[in-house]
This record gives C-alpha cells, structure tokens and sequence, in this order.
C-alpha cells in the first residue's frame, strides 16, 4: 500500500483556510456550501484529509479560485505563505488593508522588535 504525500494535503489545506479568511467565511460556512461539517473543513485546513477530486470543483467555485490555485501551481500564494499559523494568516490579511505609510510604520516596529529579541553576537 502506497503512503499518499501529506504535504500536498496540507499545502492545500493552507490555501483553503488562507482563501475563507480572505473571504471572512467561516469553516461552518465553507462546510455548508459543500455539504459537509465543519469537522471536515478543518479537517482539509489541517491536510489530516485530502479533498477528494470530486469536491475540487465546488471547491474552487465556492472560494473562487481556481484548481490551480488551490493545488499550487499558480505564484499567488508562495510555499511561505503555506507554513502560516492561523494567527499569522488573519494578521497577513489585515495588514493587507493598511495603507503603504502604515504598513512601513508596522514594518519599522516588528524589525526593532525583533531586533531586540535577538540575541547578541558574541565579541571578538
């Protein structure tokens, strides 16, 4: 019996949640539409289930995107974008919103912030 590849589940799975987010849905929502629980929306956020072929389309057609979209093949989120905690997503759509000068503002914070937690080099 052959192992199916999990990180395709949840790279896809990161898509679904990234899109629903982006469409402020929620799982019971998206499970709705597709005629399933919500279980099993988090089920595929979490890539423990593969979505089956036959809910590609309906997929893809509720959260308006594409299959290629959903499978990867399109640049429209990166492999970065895939390894995103459901904190990360919901403040990456929000910082979508901001305007350019705030955005550079929140840039210009999280690198002082960072800066400070990181730790010292050692002297020479």
């Amino acid at each position: 019996m052959r192992r199916r590849d999990q990180r395709i589940d949840i790279k896809i799975g990161s898509t679904i949640r990234m899109q629903r987010l982006k469409m402020e849905m929620s799982q019971s929502e998206l499970g709705k539409a597709l005629g399933v629980t919500f279980q099993q929306i988090q089920k595929y956020e979490n890539g423990t289930n593969a979505v089956a072929a036959t809910r590609i389309g309906d997929l893809c057609r509720v959260l308006k995107i594409s299959p290629n979209d959903l499978i990867g093949v399109s640049a429209k989120l990166s492999n970065e974008a895939a390894q995103f905690s459901l904190r990360t997503s919901k403040t990456a759509l929000k910082l979508e919103k901001v305007s350019p000068n705030m955005h550079q503002a929140i840039d210009s914070l999280l690198d002082a912030v960072l800066g400070r937690l990181a730790p010292a080099e050692p002297s020479t």
